[in-house]
């Protein structure tokens, strides 16, 4: 006895194919959004991490040598690279120190400098270090979030001098 008259038909319907693409754009207008929100919030976390690790090896230094302080220059990047310098430098006189003379930056580190306000950016202020984010104007060391900007270590001359010495 047979039930159904039909032959069987193996496939899927036009209706089923449009309400698949249907559904696959509604969640990939969803998606992509919340994508870049999570790639931009990463961006910026790893940015300032970078920052907070400036300002925790700017704190170090300070409790070990002297408070460092050292003008600002707003239009120019050379305070930051002198002053990240000096958190890298590790001083060679360690007689009657209680405490490590350094490095108190991972020497390493060898980032480039930018005032384009597409980059993340570590600006000195004088005393500390603050983020500069894309779209934000001003000077400061160019954040490679890639660590493309570590490598080779800096060498330092025999008469280096660091920010804030006598």
């Amino acid at each position: 006895m047979k039930l159904n008259s039909q032959p069987y038909s193996a496939g899927i319907s036009l209706v089923e194919v449009i309400t698949t693409v249907a559904v696959l754009g509604i969640l990939s207008s969803l998606a992509v959004p919340a994508y870049h929100r999570v790639i931009s919030g990463s961006s910026t976390t790893i940015a300032s991490n970078l920052v907070e690790t400036l300002n925790g090896a700017t704190k170090k230094f300070s409790h070990s040598q002297w408070d460092l302080i050292y003008t600002a220059k707003p239009t120019q990047a050379s305070d930051e690279l002198y002053v990240l310098r000096t958190l890298q430098w590790k001083d060679p006189d360690t007689t009657g120190e209680l405490n490590p003379g350094g490095p108190f930056m991972t020497p390493n580190w060898s980032p480039a400098t930018s005032s384009s306000d597409e980059d993340y950016r570590a600006e000195w202020t004088g005393s500390s270090w603050r983020l500069l984010e894309p779209g934000e104007s001003g000077t400061g060391l160019k954040l490679a979030l890639d660590a493309s900007d570590v490598g080779t270590g800096y060498t330092f001359p025999s008469d280096f001098k660091p920010a804030g010495a006598n």
